[in-house]
């Protein structure tokens, strides 16, 4: 069987498109998290109303992981750590103060336990993939301490309430969290030709200190992962200039309270006028003469308004949802759309939830680790604890790290980056331990109607119904059919 998985489509010999539960098995898993008992059904009344109905009301997010810590929280609890940490190593009793991994695990945990629960229990898993998308595309790795407290927050405040809004808005919500900012290094980012750059040269050239400088993490990705997309048109000297806009935009635990000067921003994040570089920007041959913050909140407004950048948005979500090779029918389509809305986002994702190529039964995508979790969970109609380690330890076991990527490109999106002989032999491990979950009352083929529908293949029926209750739970779960949406 694992030999077969690489090759699995999902195909049938007989198409089923124009049937209703057809079309719904690619809402519930293309469009969706997966199918939960009974969900088909429901769904093939009109899978495109179902889909397109949760992008005007989605349900909201959990008390639970609404009720969690936000950003401006976290920071302050680091700075009281950090102060913590300095008068314990003065007074030479480091040990007293606990590092950093024991002080705030339980804050790490709960943040990947309850978004799992999200992700597993929400009535709207069309938004919710939507959420996964962006956070995905936008993504923050939690290598850095600080991030890895951030990043769960960072995904509720800067990501699910702007989603919906036009990418102008998503992109500077993004670029002005403290998690980018202190991700991608900018709150570093000091102009030298700005007040407190002249002071730091003045004492680097007396010996004392490093001189100020800028960092373009920021600005690159900005414009190569976010925006414009690597093959946008732009110049070294553009990335620099953005980096020179950016200077300035840091975070609380730079720039302190008292300090002259300082403009907050929405979840700790803070616009440091003696840290930004003055002047004038040219971006792409268009000048930009705004000072202070509204110099780059002006210049992400331009990118996000170029078509580079709307053939890229186009590209990212028709290879998300619809294949790795997205038809350039569809990628056209989008960007276009993009283009005549001017960036407004839910035009462009109903353009995409109605395009007939967009339903086509193949080819389909292979599910990363974490939509393979939440696809066992919704099928078998579970939700993750509450607390603990659980969806951490078995993410990891499946080659994902919760909110650690590793890079700001996020998780590969395509087939070759998940699919291995161990990955999927993993994955019959989790089968096999989640198998032991369905109820005696719920039989085997049950779930694999349920959760596969009219995808379900002959020679997976027959291995369901000749095994007995537990080994046929475990092969619906493992099947090739199981791994593709």
């Amino acid at each position: 069987m694992i030999q077969d998985w690489p090759n699995a489509t999902g195909e049938r010999e007989e198409s089923c498109m124009d049937n209703g539960l057809g079309r719904a098995i690619i809402a519930a898993n293309r469009f969706g998290l997966g199918a939960r008992p009974g969900e088909l059904q429901e769904i093939a009344h009109d899978p495109k109303e179902w889909v397109l109905a949760q992008l005007e009301q989605p349900a909201p997010p959990d008390e639970a992981l609404l009720g969690l810590p936000g950003s401006r929280e976290y920071l302050d609890r680091f700075k009281q750590y950090r102060r913590e940490r300095r008068e314990a190593r003065r007074q030479g009793e480091q040990a007293a103060v606990p590092k950093f991994g024991r002080r705030f695990n339980g804050d790490i945990l709960a943040e990947i336990q309850l978004r799992a629960r999200q992700q597993c229990g929400t009535a709207s898993p069309v938004h919710e993939r939507l959420v996964m998308f962006w956070s995905n595309h936008f993504t923050v790795s939690a290598e850095k301490p600080t991030v890895r407290l951030l990043a769960g927050a960072f995904e509720r405040e800067a990501i699910r309430p702007n989603i919906d809004d036009d990418f102008a808005s998503l992109l500077l919500s993004v670029e002005q969290h403290p998690a980018m900012l202190l991700y991608l290094d900018n709150v570093s980012s000091i102009g030298p030709g700005s007040r407190m750059g002249r002071r730091r040269n003045r004492r680097a050239a007396k010996g004392r200190g490093k001189p100020a400088g800028i960092n373009e993490n920021l600005a690159r990705e900005a414009m190569e992962l976010h925006s414009l997309g690597v093959d946008g048109g732009y110049s070294q000297q553009d990335v620099l200039e953005l980096a020179r806009a950016l200077t300035g935009w840091r975070t609380r635990l730079q720039v302190p309270d008292s300090s002259k000067g300082r403009t907050l921003a929405p979840h700790g994040s803070v616009f440091q006028r003696r840290a930004h570089e003055p002047g004038s920007r040219k971006l792409l041959g268009q000048t930009f003469s705004q000072r202070h913050a509204a110099q780059g909140r002006t210049m992400l407004r331009y990118l996000a308004d170029r078509s580079a950048t709307a053939a890229h948005m186009a590209t990212a979500l028709a290879r998300h949802y619809v294949a790795d090779d997205p038809p350039s029918e569809l990628v056209e389509h989008l960007a276009k759309t993009y283009r005549r809305h001017e960036g407004r986002l839910l035009p462009v994702y109903r353009a995409l939830f109605t395009h007939e190529l967009a339903w086509q039964e193949s080819p389909r995508k292979f599910r990363r680790p974490d939509e393979y979790l939440i696809a066992l969970h919704r099928a078998l109609g579970q939700l993750p604890a509450s607390q603990g380690p659980h969806w951490k330890r078995e993410l990891r076991l499946l080659g994902q790290q919760a909110f650690r990527p590793g890079s700001p490109a996020g998780w590969g999106d395509s087939a070759d980056d998940w699919i291995g002989a161990d990955a999927l032999w993993k994955r019959m491990l989790l089968a096999q331990r989640y198998a032991e979950h369905l109820p005696r009352a719920r039989d085997p083929m049950e779930l694999a109607q349920d959760s596969l529908g009219l995808t379900l293949q002959e020679a997976t029926a027959v291995a369901i119904s000749q095994s007995d209750h537990r080994q046929g739970a475990a092969i619906v779960l493992a099947s090739p059919e199981f791994q593709w949406r």
